[in-house]
This record gives C-alpha cells, structure tokens and sequence, in this order.
C-alpha cells in the first residue's frame, strides 16, 4: 500500500475526518494530495501525520522488516524453498508504510514468484513496478533488473533478458554487495549470456561465479557453475573441457546428494556423447533418465524426451520415438515456459508422421524464424541436414541443394557465434 493511502485507510479507519487529522500540521488540500498521491510530504509532516493517527513507525522496527527482507533475499539465492515460503507468508501480512522498503518487499517477491513459476504473476507485477523505477534504492533497481532477465528468459524473449541483465550490471561498482550477491549475479550474467549463444561472455562470468561460491563453501551453485561451464564449452567444442566441468558437476552432486540436478547432469553427457558419435553411450544414459521421469512438464524432461527421440529417429526407431514424443504433447501445448521447444516439438512430430510437405511449409514459416531467433544455429543445422538427405532419397536435388546449403551456413553462424572466430 502507497504512503498515500496508507494514511487515507488509517483516517477513515478511525473515522477521522480530514480537518481533524491536518489542524496544526498542514492544509486540507494539501492533505488531500497526500492521500491522492499527488504530491509526496517531507519526513517531518508524515511522521506528525502517523503520530496523530496513532501508527508510530518506530527506527527499530523498520531496521528489523529490513533485517527479515535481507534474510529473504538471501533464502532465495540458495534456494531454501521453506525458509523463503515462511518469510512469504510473513512478509504478506505486513502493512508497509516505508515506501523504499515496500519496493524492496515487491521485488524479492518477483523472484520468489519466479521460483513458484507464477509468471502470469511476475508479469503483472512488472507492469507496476516500471512506473516506480526511479523511486527505487540503487540495490531494489538492480534487482529489479536482474529478475526482470529471468522473468524473460521464462518466456522466451532473450533480447529483453540480455537487455535487462546488461541494465543490472550497470549498478554494480555502485554498491556494496557481499560475496554471495555477487557470485548470484555472476550466475545470472552467464546463464543469461549462454542462453543467447554468447558462450564466450557466460564462460567469463560462470567461473567468476564459481571462484566466489567456492570461497563461501556454496556447494549447490559449484555443481550449478559446472554443469553451465560444460554447456559452453561444448558449444564451442572444447570437449575435453566440457568433460571435465560434467564430470566435476556430475562427482560433486552425488557427494552432497544434490539429486534434483543429477538429471540435467547425465543429460548434458549424453548429448556430448551423442556429438562425438558415441550414440550407444547417448542413448543409454537417455533411456536410463527417461525411465525414472514421472513428471513430463518440467523443461528439463520435455529437453530430455526431445534429446530421447532424436537418438531413436538416428537409430531408425520411428515407433518408439513418436512414443515419447506423445508423452509432452500436453505439456509443449499448454506450458508457457515449455514455448521454446514448440518449434522442435513441431519438426519431430511432422517428420515422424511422414507429413514431409507440411514439414517443408512448417519450416519456412515457424521452424527456422523460430529457431533463428533463439539462436539454436546448431539445432537447426541438423534439422537441415537431415531434411536434405530426405529430398535426396525423393530425388528432389533442388529442395535438398536449398536445405544442405542453409545447414552449412548454420553450422558456420554457430562456430562464429559461440567462438568468435570468423570463417
């Protein structure tokens, strides 16, 4: 509630009228504005203001709210889901009367919404919250922005992410923040980076971040650093590194018992195994994940199906592929933070089903604009390939010239994209 109609609720709720509240200590009109939020008053009038209205905000008390926000925040960069849901509830049967410790509680409640996955929620407090930004303390506005990249990347749209994470990064020599803020938004910076294919940026800030979370013994977000490390540097085909940090991630993990990221670890595995031609090795380790999945409305399960069906279809095993692949149709349809994987959904689906021309038709209008604009290079140069292949079997030699083309010119955008190097 905004001090304005903080004061306005406190005076009827006494049924003060506002000539009673105001006598000696301002005009009517001007305290109209007040609760009309037309103008803001000085520190002195709204003090005297509460005092009459019998709500003393005293300095200990706003020092203990600000003493519980911090613990909040820190809860939910660790990620201790009961904890942070303890404070939740707390902080909601909260009145606040400070402005800048109101906006503060909002944000944190951003992420904390962020991690329930309530992004219908996460919208709509963005939208309020982007009127407010020049009200906000320096640290409240560089969380904003920081969740505000998450928030994006949610949804699919990476530029806003990119735009968002680069506009926290601006306030970053501007504040004071401890070794875990700053290895969170290292973290952040990188997976961020990763996601929109700038592999060379995320590999600078993921072992930034990893050299900080090593000092304060946070062993959770070690594994976490691993595994994005090994991400990157696969994609830039260092695949000795990418081993080691999967293999570091995947060791550290079963020593802390850290079970919620073993998946995500043996996934990244296969699928190095699968680049380097192991596909047996691949496909086991996928199997091995598929069997234990009982929910398929995760991201990481739908990434691990996918991952699943495309060693069946190499392996020439149409029928089980398409069984798995009808275990998330519900799931890519209907899940907001599942958008990103439609388009491959959608190419697995047509080529399955032998919808060839459709899948011709698909590609043009939503395949390639898709995966194009999330920089999947790689992703889609396979697609390419193998659709080229296809055309050539029908004796199609202009359609499958076109795709191997477009695979090539994929493949080279990819190398360019996650190295640097120019081909």
């Amino acid at each position: 509630m905004s001090i304005g109609h903080k004061v306005r609720y406190l005076r009827k709720k006494k049924q003060m009228k506002q000539e009673e509240l105001s006598k000696g200590i301002c005009s009517v009109s001007y305290l109209s504005k007040i609760e009309n939020e037309i103008l803001q008053p000085s520190d002195e009038t709204m003090q005297l203001l509460l005092n009459r209205l019998g709500y003393i905000e005293e300095t200990n008390a706003l020092t203990r709210i600000q003493e519980l926000l911090t613990k909040w925040n820190i809860t939910l960069m660790k990620r201790d889901e009961k904890e942070s849901k303890n404070l939740y509830h707390f902080f909601q049967e909260k009145d606040f009367i400070n402005e800048g410790i109101h906006l503060e509680y909002r944000v944190l409640r951003i992420q904390y919404s962020l991690q329930q996955n309530m992004l219908a929620q996460v919208r709509k407090e963005l939208m309020n919250l982007t009127e407010k930004i020049i009200d906000m303390p320096l640290k409240t506005r560089f969380y904003f922005f920081k969740h505000s990249a998450y928030y994006y990347y949610h949804v699919g749209k990476m530029g806003e992410a990119v735009t968002n994470i680069i506009e926290a990064q601006k306030f970053i020599s501007f504040l004071e923040l401890s070794t875990l803020e700053l290895a969170d938004f290292y973290y952040a910076f990188s997976f961020v980076n990763s996601k929109n294919n700038d592999t060379k940026t995320a590999v600078k800030y993921a072992e930034m971040a990893l050299s900080s979370y090593q000092t304060i013994y946070m062993l959770t977000k070690c594994v976490d650093c691993h595994i994005l490390l090994g991400i990157c540097h696969k994609r830039n085909f260092h695949y000795d590194l990418a081993f080691e940090h999967y293999e570091a991630a995947h060791t550290l993990a079963k020593e802390i018992d850290y079970q919620e990221m073993l998946h995500p670890i043996i996934h990244n595995l296969s699928s190095l195994y699968s680049i380097l031609g192991q596909h047996d090795e691949a496909l086991g380790l996928l199997q091995e994940l598929y069997s234990e999945l009982s929910n398929f409305h995760s991201y990481t399960s739908a990434r691990i199906v996918l991952s699943l069906v495309k060693e069946y279809c190499k392996e020439g095993r149409k029928s089980e592929a398409a069984q798995c692949l009808s275990k998330i149709y519900l799931a890519i349809q209907q899940d907001p933070s599942l958008k990103s994987l439609g388009s491959e959904y959608i190419f697995f689906d047509l080529m399955l089903g032998d919808q060839f021309e459709k899948l011709d038709r698909e590609m043009e209008k939503t395949i390639i604009p898709e995966l194009m604009k999330q920089n999947k290079y790689l992703t889609l140069s396979g697609f390419c390939d193998y659709l080229g292949e296809y055309h050539v079997e029908q004796s199609r030699y202009k359609k499958s010239s076109y795709y191997f083309q477009l695979g090539k010119e994929l493949l080279v955008k990819s190398i360019q994209k996650n190295t640097g190097v120019k081909i």
